[in-house]
């Protein structure tokens, strides 16, 4: 009998090999055949599942970003507002080797899509949801009255983003200068200044 192939777990497996060619040997470095030798296949199998490279490491974005979601819907139970963006936040940043791999993924997906409208559009759907998720919880904190009077809250959203995408890409580039420490009083900071004071 032949044997049953589970095709959604071995994208899925794919994708992780593919996570841990970028952490050992960099995204220029990273090839198909790497990733299939990692992922214990023939090219023609990764071949099957994916176009190119492009198309692996738009995979391996979105692989992080629903890693990203599974994580806070596992710890935001029962919270709400400034507390549940929070809980998110400290979830994308790059504050332990899978979220400082996570990051990897995601600052070499930005080179990947300079110049290609297609991964431009992917990446552009993915930033939607995540600018979604936060607006969310900061309409929750605004009815629950924890944001600062007068609040612009397009622009904390768009502050919220701008800095996990600013601390992604320095965890990447210079790590040494972005240490756990630095990014939570970074997140903090920011948080001071949305919250309202007496909170």
């Amino acid at each position: 009998m032949p044997k049953v192939v589970d095709h959604d777990e071995r994208r899925a497996e794919i994708i992780r090999a593919t996570w841990r060619v970028i952490a050992r040997e960099g995204i220029a470095n990273a090839t198909m055949r790497q990733i299939a030798k990692e992922a214990g296949y023939s090219y023609g199998v990764l071949a099957h599942y994916f176009s190119d490279k492009a198309d692996i490491m738009a995979s391996a974005m979105v692989a992080s970003h629903r890693n990203v979601i599974r994580r806070t819907d596992a710890r935001d139970e029962g919270t709400s507002g400034l507390p549940a963006l929070r809980i998110f936040m400290l979830e994308c940043l790059p504050l332990d080797e899978q979220r400082v791999l996570e990051a990897k993924v995601e600052v070499s997906f930005w080179g990947q899509a300079v110049g290609n409208a297609e991964l431009v559009k992917i990446q552009n759907a993915e930033v939607d949801g995540l600018l979604q998720m936060i607006r969310q919880r900061l309409a929750e904190a605004e009815q629950e009255g924890q944001l600062r009077p007068g609040l612009d809250i397009d622009l904390a959203v768009h502050s919220c983003l701008a800095l996990i995408d600013s601390l992604s890409l320095r965890a990447v580039l210079y790590p040494a200068r972005t240490t756990n420490d630095d990014q939570i009083a970074m997140l903090d900071a920011l948080f001071a200044l949305i919250a309202r004071p007496d909170a």
